[in-house]
């Protein structure tokens, strides 16, 4: 089974209807960049840069390692308020989406059971649920480019690049929005 199989039926359009909503509430039109900084302030989620949590210098070079492999979690603090940390050293692009698949999980209202270990980055500080990560991707990726946005751009005659350039988003996202969304099919049916 492909992994978008596993969405419940009509998710993604509820995505999209969700990332239309936010970028309404917040005065920003479809085809408009939403940045997921703004929206965790929207939402009042705090978000802190990993690096923040380190004091030895080893430690923050391990971070800025590409293939570090550790991207963006979200957490309770003991207070009980929801948080998201990220990798500062990650890409701008590869921030953003780090970012709204965190701010996805908690629109989603995901609860995932935490271990019961000391705070350390970048430890497992969930389990894995297949549902909740694919619902999180799939939402998260909505967030960053709305499947109206992607119409809007590539009616324009946008490149994949002008597209990733004009959303803060990377090529990688916008191919996996074309895909996920079938805009191009749509857009043949329309030349």
């Amino acid at each position: 089974m492909a992994a978008g199989g596993i969405l419940k039926r009509g998710f993604k359009a509820k995505a999209d209807r969700i990332s239309s909503g936010y970028r309404t509430n917040l005065g920003l039109a479809d085809y408009s960049p939403l940045c997921a900084f703004a929206l965790a302030e929207h939402l009042s989620i705090p978000v802190f840069k990993a690096s923040e949590f380190f004091t030895q210098s080893d430690q923050l070079l391990r971070m800025q390692a590409e293939d570090f492999g550790w991207s963006a979690l979200t957490m309770k603090t003991l207070s009980g308020k929801t948080i998201i940390i990220h990798n500062p050293y990650s890409s701008i692009a590869r921030q953003q989406s780090d970012v709204m698949h965190e701010l996805a999980h908690i629109i989603c209202e995901h609860s995932f059971e935490t271990s019961e270990v000391g705070f350390s980055i970048p430890i497992g500080m969930r389990t894995f649920n297949e549902v909740y990560e694919e619902e999180a991707k799939c939402l998260g990726a909505c967030l960053q480019i709305t499947r109206s946005g992607l119409l809007w751009g590539l009616k324009k005659n946008m490149s994949n690049l002008q597209l990733a350039n004009h959303f803060n988003a990377s090529v990688e996202m916008v191919n996996y929005r074309i895909r996920m969304t079938g805009v191009l099919k749509q857009l043949s049916y329309h030349n």
